[in-house]
């Protein structure tokens, strides 16, 4: 990827319909330019764009380009921008997928009962989180992330960051993250679903294990272990860890094994 245009800051939008099993999304992407540009490229796959914009400027069609092969979404600028400090706006749709890529779904039947269910989440290591939004996605690109996801009123989300504000609306509501510190784009994470979770403190740092409905005292020694594990870490490093939050997210099928998703 061209190192002249590095991302600082995402502030993201996504909203999935679990019915057409499809999301849409919008983003504002605050970056730098090392130099003078008359292109910007990022990463993107399996995504619709569109519209998109530059300093508030509306590019045309033909100024957007997808790149399948080489994963890419390329901006065509109209002039030169300067090097210096500059907004991305870009408006998006895609596929929720079942192969734990991207935005994924995952049934279950719910415990205790007969119900099938759904839930959401995601899986971007090594090179998905352009599955979901378009994004500088290697890892030495690190930007902050500020996430909303809109899900069924009855869904509990999760991302690398504490809930900032829920917002009922038609047909959902609308979950807000806090901003996070610098990160590479792999390291974002989503999940959704009717959850439960079992939850304490360690060191000033809020711990959860969360699970779908009626497993969450599976959890409790995991919850305990991990308490453990991140005092003694803490104590050996001499470097606190440096979240409010630690999740730890238990989801159907095992897609991956395990995520280090940094927070969730």
């Amino acid at each position: 990827m061209p190192k002249e245009v590095r991302p600082t800051e995402y502030a993201i939008r996504v909203t999935p319909d679990l019915e057409k099993l499809t999301f849409t999304g919008s983003e504002t992407v605050k970056f730098k330019a090392e130099k003078p540009v008359s292109k910007i490229v990022l990463n993107a796959l399996e995504l619709e764009i569109a519209s998109a914009s530059v300093d508030g400027q509306a590019l045309p069609k033909k100024a957007i380009a997808l790149n399948a092969g080489e994963q890419t979404l390329t901006l065509t600028l109209p002039n030169e921008m300067a090097a210096g400090e500059h907004e991305l706006a870009l408006k998006f749709s895609g596929k929720i997928n079942a192969q734990g890529q991207g935005l994924f779904f995952a049934r279950y039947q719910e415990e205790g009962t007969d119900q099938k269910k759904i839930m959401l989440g995601t899986q971007f290591e090594p090179t998905d989180a352009r599955r979901m939004f378009p994004c500088w996605d290697e890892p030495s690109f690190r930007a902050k992330f500020q996430l909303t996801a809109v899900v069924p009123e009855k869904f509990m989300a999760v991302s690398n960051m504490p809930v900032e504000a829920e917002t009922k609306g038609e047909g959902g509501k609308e979950v807000r993250f806090g901003l996070s510190p610098s990160m590479s784009s792999y390291l974002v994470v989503l999940c959704a679903g009717e959850l439960d979770s079992i939850e304490m403190e360690q060191d000033g740092v809020k711990l959860r294990v969360v699970t779908t409905k009626g497993k969450a005292e599976m959890g409790r020694y995991a919850l305990e272990s991990g308490a453990k594990i991140l005092h003694y870490f803490n104590e050996y490093f001499g470097v606190p860890y440096p979240l409010p939050k630690l999740d730890l997210i238990a989801i159907p099928g095992g897609f991956g094994g395990a995520m280090e998703n940094w927070g969730g």
